[in-house]
């Protein structure tokens, strides 16, 4: 790959005979977000930044911020690392990615999403999405960073975070406010959930998986209930917290994620 590679970093040392996790964030993060959890060293954790995010690529043609180039990238990321099978673990943005990525690629052994979705099914919703979030990309061009992020904190969504220790919410907040308007508007703009595929017809073909939703987070209950009911092959699980059940409950998070991982040990 000629252009230049996103950014990954081990969490723990790389071991080749134990399971390898991806782990990819949501949006506005970085790869950073995983290393708050106390990660075993009998997995391999890699965490990535995404593109637009971070440390890995910002300012290059849009077509890179496509879902399908996307994948595409990320598997060539692991075959260069010459890692022949691995985990997926992603967080809402980052989860689309890695439901994406198991659908394309073989090598990927199982796959555990928090707070994800296959995308928007009715043409009708998927077009109101875009246009939410291209309105979004569009202030993220014309306004101060700050002033998208103190709105992005107020939303719903996010409303249980405002309980955590005030030093995790400067965290996160110095976090959104350290990338680039450029990256997160075309992550919006080309791999959006309005813009992004709708993978709803394909769950039956994801290799077996985990779906993790927090219990204040009833939208993403019921859509991942919804899921499991289209794909037995994924089990479902409900951990105390929010949206980002990996930042407000790590422990209960990190519990999970390794139970499941066991089975492949």
């Amino acid at each position: 790959m000629t252009e230049a590679a996103y950014f990954a970093k081990w969490l723990t040392p790389y071991q080749p005979e134990q399971p390898t996790l991806v782990c990819l964030h949501g949006f506005t993060g970085t790869g950073a977000t995983w290393q708050s959890l106390a990660w075993p060293a009998t997995v391999n954790v890699l965490a990535v930044d995404l593109i637009g995010h971070g440390r890995s690529p910002v300012f290059v043609h849009p077509t890179r911020y496509r879902m399908a180039q996307v994948v595409a990238e990320l598997q060539a990321l692991l075959a260069a690392k010459q890692i022949p099978a691995y985990h997926l673990l992603g967080y809402s943005m980052g989860a689309r990615v890695a439901l994406a990525w198991a659908l394309a690629d073989p090598h990927v052994v199982s796959v555990i999403l928090e707070s994800g979705r296959p995308g928007l099914a009715d043409p009708t919703q998927r077009l109101a999405r875009q246009q939410q979030d291209n309105a979004l990309a569009a202030k993220l061009l014309t306004a101060p960073l700050v002033e998208f992020v103190n709105d992005w904190e107020k939303l719903p969504l996010f409303a249980s975070q405002r309980a955590l220790p005030a030093a995790v919410q400067a965290r996160v907040r110095a976090e959104r406010l350290s990338q680039q308007p450029f990256g997160l508007a075309m992550s919006l703009m080309m791999m959006g959930t309005g813009q992004q595929p709708n993978y709803w017809p394909q769950l039956a073909q994801l290799p077996p998986g985990l779906l993790l939703v927090g219990e204040q987070d009833a939208k993403f209950q019921r859509l991942n209930l919804a899921m499991q009911a289209q794909a037995p092959q994924l089990d479902y699980q409900v951990l105390p917290g929010g949206h980002c059940v990996h930042l407000e409950h790590p422990t209960e998070f990190l519990a999970a994620v390794i139970t499941w991982l066991k089975q492949y040990a």
